[in-house]
């Protein structure tokens, strides 16, 4: 399936900001939950956020956004989201890979998100890649006031030899 095509992943900059709207607009029908500021405010963080994107052909096609959160040793992934065409083909799976090889490097010990209790496909996603349901964050979100499902993944680590 993918093995077909060629991805260049990167570091998202100021000037992808229009991609990363115009992605939420075709997930979320017309109406991207984040603004040009939220996603400015956080970019400009580099110290503490990381935003990745993955293109095609020059297009942006994906992005994800991580926090890190030092006095929890957590990195949090603020944001996910794939054009609807390029759904179900691993973009997905492959950004989050980035993100938990990012978290090993940094030796945080948990990775955490919410995610819509409706998404049942982002849900079984992101148990597959090993994260627990640890929460309900009741009426989390401001479009629909649907609750969210806390995850959590422990950062795991060979374990050392003495």
């Amino acid at each position: 399936m993918l093995q077909d095509y060629q991805f260049e992943l990167r570091v998202a900059d100021l000037d992808d900001i229009k991609h990363l709207i115009a992605i939420e607009e075709a997930v979320y029908l017309g109406q991207a939950p984040w603004t040009t500021d939220d996603f400015y405010n956080e970019i400009i963080r580099y110290d503490v956020r990381l935003y990745l994107i993955i293109k095609k052909n020059q297009q942006v096609i994906g992005f994800v956004g991580a926090a890190y959160q030092r006095p929890t040793q957590d990195i949090h992934i603020t944001n996910i989201a794939i054009l609807p065409i390029w759904q179900n083909k691993g973009l997905g799976t492959i950004l989050l890979h980035e993100i938990i090889k990012v978290a090993k490097r940094m030796h945080v010990q948990t990775l955490s998100l919410e995610a819509r209790k409706s998404n049942n496909l982002a849900v079984a996603l992101y148990e597959r890649l090993g994260f627990k349901k640890v929460g309900i964050k009741s009426r989390y979100y401001l479009d629909n006031r649907e609750d969210a499902i806390s995850m959590e993944k422990k950062v795991e680590y060979p374990k050392s030899r003495h």
